[in-house]
């Protein structure tokens, strides 16, 4: 079995803060982002906001527009912390703050995930009314592929061999409109133990590494 694999959420609750920004600009700054497509400049530096109304509950849970973001309650960052190499930020309310709640923080892999090739043989199959495979944004020249879930395509396991994190990010940008994330990978027991905390919602993915 491969140590690194991908997770699956069959729902999203929470919405980020505020809805101008698609909750991007608490968490990377009024600069931080692309307003031509929602693409981060830069690392994030902020907390992630969503918004008080139907905050979310559940032990583990990935908010609505992020879907590159995953969260835990106190209870579970508590395991995290204490059995894991994952950094971790507040999640907040807008008027109270830090809720005890953490949102995971990938390392990004500094070498490519993909072969160019093989996304653009299966990117057409996933996406048959579009024309192309991907764009460049023309306000901050970033490129993204459509969308390809982490089990789609083979990832090259020699981009993952420096990450000291338990949680990888793909250097890819993936994305249409104005959704723009990258593809995330767990270490096999911390995606054991997320989903663990919420086997309702969450499963595992395996991905094949070459």
């Amino acid at each position: 079995m491969s140590e690194w694999v991908a997770l699956a959420t069959k729902f999203t609750p929470g919405w980020p803060w505020p809805e101008s920004s698609w909750g991007l600009e608490p968490r990377f700054g009024a600069d931080g982002w692309c307003r031509g497509c929602g693409t981060p400049l830069h690392e994030q530096t902020g907390s992630l906001v969503i918004q008080g109304s139907k905050f979310p509950t559940s032990d583990v849970w990935m908010p609505n527009w992020s879907y590159d973001v995953v969260c835990v309650s106190a209870a579970v960052a508590e395991v995290v912390a204490d059995k894991f190499r994952v950094e971790m930020r507040d999640v907040c309310k807008p008027k109270s703050g830090p809720t005890g709640f953490k949102q995971l923080m990938p390392e990004v892999s500094q070498k490519r995930w993909y072969d160019e090739a093989v996304l653009k043989s299966i990117i057409p199959v996933k996406h048959p009314l579009d024309d192309s495979v991907g764009s460049r944004c023309p306000t901050c020249s970033t490129w993204r592929w459509l969308p390809v879930s982490e089990g789609d395509a083979h990832i090259f396991s020699a981009a993952l061999d420096d990450v000291e994190s338990d949680v990888a990010a793909s250097p890819e940008w993936f994305g249409s409109g104005w959704s723009s994330m990258r593809n995330s990978l767990f270490r096999r027991e911390l995606a054991e133990a997320l989903v663990a905390s919420n086997a309702k919602h969450w499963s595992i993915v395996d991905v094949e590494l070459v």
